[in-house]
């Protein structure tokens, strides 16, 4: 495309002229399994040949601050997540990627496109799902960047991406300034975006991020603080509330997230508590996960507990504008295999409790890493209880470095 390679000429321009290393790494689009079928890797920091790291430098996180720039997961790589992707994750390798420790670019652009095919069992629908662009500035190389983000999601019915910018439910701005590579992997950041709660799951398929109001559309302002002292890892936010929801509708207040990740079977322990408040309602959550990887097969399981207080009885809690569920307790086992290149075959079974509903959905998935840069996942599910349902999705990830 024309205009793509005009940003891309004029970005080694401007490199240029300011003396600059540039490089362009991909956005990429993992599933949290792949992440934890890769846990028990440490080439990141332990390439072959190459001397251990002072104690104080080690960046042992296994936790998705290993790869993303995000700590809470998901969005844009970082330089190892980038060098793990293009080496490791997928069969075909078009070229060997920069040693991570030897990076020293100042500008990382990214793009995610997401198309989604839906059937049911009286249409078929193919249409976007999101558009995702995002620029990262390293301007000291270490230490010190910022990221911003523009997101597009589409809507059933869609044929191109025409979210305008007015248009706060489709059109998202996210933002990062993080201070970074302290001793023991400490940061601290201050950003708008995706609020930091349990282990990222695919939100556009499961009920444990879409009932707990933490889908693609979940957005606060916060603060954060984190560290890995070496293996454990801690975080912490101040939560400013959503900017996009209505001054009453935002919910304020705290979360913290921590957990152990070992090399041995990938195994990994984390817990997550959440204290929110509107002045429309209170949220208390809690989440308890684990997971392992013996051979090539791998379990995780979550358990999340929420509880909604209404605090102005006329006003109803639910509100389709910022999406609060009732009080629930929800359950999710995912079994998988992973031992062909490039693919995880995987079975996911979640159940659900509320005031509304007692229901149980069952998910078969396929999941495809054939070459860089594409992704691409096959999902059949179907749900019993208060309400049942069939359906079939396939997504498509197009992620590029540009």
């Amino acid at each position: 495309m024309i205009w793509l390679q005009s940003i891309t000429a004029a970005a080694s321009v401007l490199a240029a002229m300011l003396g600059l290393g540039l490089s362009f790494a991909p956005r990429a689009a993992a599933t949290p399994l792949l992440a934890l079928k890769e846990a028990d890797n440490c080439q990141g920091c332990h390439k072959r040949g190459r001397g251990q790291r002072p104690v104080l430098e080690r960046r042992c996180t296994l936790d998705c601050q290993g790869c993303h720039i995000d700590p809470a997961g998901a969005g844009a790589r970082s330089q190892w997540g980038y060098w793990y992707e293009t080496q490791q994750a997928t069969p075909v390798r078009f070229f060997k990627v920069q040693d991570p420790l030897e990076d020293k670019s100042r500008f990382d652009v990214h793009y995610d496109g997401r198309v989604i095919r839906r059937a049911t069992a009286s249409d078929q629908r193919t249409f976007p799902m999101a558009s995702e662009f995002t620029l990262r500035v390293r301007p000291f190389v270490e230490y010190v960047h910022a990221t911003y983000t523009a997101l597009f999601m589409g809507r059933i019915g869609d044929t191109s991406y025409r979210a305008l910018r007015e248009d706060e439910r489709r059109f998202h701005e996210k933002y990062s300034l993080m201070i970074d590579q302290l001793p023991l992997a400490t940061y601290v950041r201050a950003y708008k975006g995706p609020p930091m709660y349990g282990v990222r799951r695919p939100n556009h398929t499961l009920w444990i991020r879409e009932r707990l109001g933490l889908d693609q559309f979940a957005t606060t302002e916060a603060v954060e603080v984190g560290g890995t002292p070496n293996v454990p890892f801690l975080r912490g936010s101040l939560m400013l509330g959503d900017p996009y929801a209505e001054p009453e509708d935002r919910q304020k207040g705290t979360s913290f997230h921590g957990g152990m990740r070992g090399v041995t079977m990938a195994w990994h322990v984390n817990t997550s508590l959440w204290d929110t408040q509107s002045e429309k309602a209170q949220i208390k959550m809690r989440a308890l996960g684990l997971g392992l990887k013996p051979w090539k097969f791998i379990f995780m399981a979550e358990r999340n507990w929420r509880q909604v207080e209404e605090l102005e009885p006329s006003v109803p809690v639910l509100s389709p504008s910022i999406r609060v569920h009732p009080s629930s307790r929800i359950d999710e086992m995912t079994a998988a295999f992973a031992g062909l290149p490039g693919v995880i075959l995987g079975y996911v079974q979640e159940e659900l409790h509320d005031a509304a509903t007692d229901g149980l959905r069952r998910s078969v998935f396929a999941d495809f890493h054939p070459i860089p840069f594409l992704q691409f996942e096959i999902w059949r599910r179907s749900e019993t209880g208060t309400r049942k349902l069939t359906d079939t999705l396939a997504i498509l990830h197009a992620y590029y470095d540009f």
